[in-house]
């Protein structure tokens, strides 16, 4: 009997490693393609499948042996995608240029993530029936529903999508998304991943922790667990297809991040966070993550709520490097001195803002330096972990089966984001109507972008970052709006602000 031929991108990568793993281990099941960079690093990683491989590093060509072929290329490349594409019968892609480094070269991102993504659809189609046959499986990204602080932090699919300013990945993300929903495709699915945890938690210190709001609600997912799951979509029933799914860890994987900071940092052996770190080095608004509503629908087709937070703690601890076990001698002035506050003066560092009077970041993260000054120390007025919470209204009748959905719905639906739906008739959730948002400009979308993926109007999507003028237009994206900003805000960030730091 023949296997099954899956073509998985980002191998090299946590997700798509983890995948690339459960895929080896079902290796009497499927053959697997890969589509890797000739990098060093890559060629030593996979070096061990393939030991004669004679293609120098930098240079491009195809291994292949026992059910596992390396086309050694570029997803930027279509050639190089049209032969990893070639015969195979699914396509698993989670592969991307991520932040920081996508936000400092939006032009590459845009190539990576929305080109790379564009080119396996046309491969796709270049196979004989590949649209009607061929399942794509895409990952997209929890950043493309942006900030989503209380009262607002339980997120559902159809919820409005609003990319922090500044994130130029997410940007690429929703436009990546709208091409696989908008594909014509008979089979795909688009899967918004969340945080990933790793079990090397110093690799993820960085100065973009301190972009995080403190009292931001996550709910991660491991990656063992991520990459399991995206094996797992191989086995799902016709039902999965054709929709969009929030993937977390569930209830036992959410937490607030202050209270995992604290946690984390008395585990590797820091001590009290408190000490360590200053309050106000980190942002009160701008950046993303939240708890999901949904995600349970995901897990259910999938299987993959296997590990909770508290394995994560326990398997960083034992992945701590042994330099870090010896912190708990150092006293904490010093750790703070000469680790914590070090990631905040460079070009993505908080501090480094406040310091140079960046008037754009201080307004996009912390809406002005006067709020900057308000934040109170560690010791008084913290977050309520019991916060409230509000579902948002998505402006149509939600209870509603989709096949009983008419032109009606879509109207009600279109006047609650400040537009219209200029079509007369409706004939299925994927078919695309005609659509103008609230500054005129006409567009086509098929319903499940709309209702289902909290899309809208391409040309209002930034850069440039407009979202006051939005706001006051737009009900459906006021929502998550004016929960942190004020009415009378005007704020507008051009296609080039990233370059304030470069």
């Amino acid at each position: 009997m023949t296997n099954i031929r899956v073509f998985l991108t980002g191998a090299s990568g946590s997700m798509g490693g983890e995948a690339f793993k459960e895929l080896f281990r079902r290796n009497n099941e499927y053959d697997i393609v890969l589509l890797l960079r000739p990098s060093k690093s890559n060629k030593n990683t996979f070096k061990e499948y393939f030991r004669n491989d004679k293609i120098p590093v930098g240079q491009k060509g195809v291994v292949e042996k026992n059910g596992l072929k390396i086309v050694w290329g570029d997803l930027t490349h279509y050639p190089d995608v049209l032969e990893a594409v070639s015969g195979v019968d699914f396509v698993l892609h989670p592969a991307a240029f991520i932040a920081p480094a996508a936000d400092h070269n939006p032009d590459l991102a845009e190539k990576i993530n929305v080109g790379g993504i564009k080119n396996i659809i046309k491969a796709i189609k270049a196979q004989e029936n590949g649209a009607e046959k061929i399942k794509l499986i895409y990952i997209s990204s929890v950043a493309i529903y942006g900030d989503r602080l209380a009262p607002i932090y339980w997120v559902r699919t159809g919820d409005p999508l609003k990319p922090s300013v500044y994130d130029f990945y997410a940007i690429t993300k929703i436009r990546a998304e709208r091409a696989v929903i908008e594909s014509g495709l008979k089979y795909w699915v688009s899967i918004r991943q969340t945080y990933i945890t790793i079990s090397n938690v110093m690799s993820l210190m960085d100065p973009i922790m301190y972009h995080q709001p403190i009292d931001q609600h996550i709910e991660m997912v491991t990656a063992e667990d991520a990459g399991y799951g995206l094996v797992q979509c191989l086995e799902t029933p016709d039902d999965f297809w054709c929709r969009i799914y929030n993937m977390g860890g569930g209830p036992s994987c959410r937490f607030i991040f202050f209270q995992y900071v604290e946690r984390m940092m008395k585990n590797l052996g820091l001590g009290d966070y408190r000490k360590i770190m200053d309050r106000n080095w980190f942002c009160i608004r701008n950046f993303h993550c939240a708890w999901f509503t949904d995600s349970d629908i995901l897990n259910g087709y999938l299987g993959h709520w296997r590990h909770s937070l508290e394995d994560h703690y326990h398997k960083a601890n034992e992945a701590a490097p042994k330099y870090i076990r010896l912190a708990k001698f150092a006293p904490s002035r010093l750790i703070k001195s000469q680790f914590t506050r070090k990631m905040t003066t460079g070009k993505d560092g908080t501090m480094n803002w406040i310091e140079t009077q960046n008037q754009g970041r201080i307004s996009a993260f912390w809406g002005s330096l006067s709020k900057w000054e308000q934040i109170p120390d560690w010791y008084n007025d913290m977050p309520d972990v019991n916060a409230e919470s509000q579902t948002l209204n998505h402006g149509y009748d939600e209870e509603k089966p989709l096949e009983e959905l008419s032109i009606d719905d879509m109207r009600k639906a279109a006047e609650f984001r400040g537009g219209e739906c200029v079509s007369s008739s409706f004939n299925g959730m994927s078919e695309k109507l005609e659509w103008k948002c609230a500054f005129g400009h006409e567009f086509k979308a098929s319903p499940i972008l709309i209702l289902k993926g909290g899309h809208w109007c391409p040309e209002c999507l930034a850069p440039p970052w407009n979202y006051d003028e939005i706001a006051k237009k737009n009900p459906f994206f006021a929502q998550v709006y004016y929960t942190n900003h004020d009415k009378d805000e005007s704020n507008f960030y051009d296609e080039k602000c990233y370059e304030d730091i470069l």
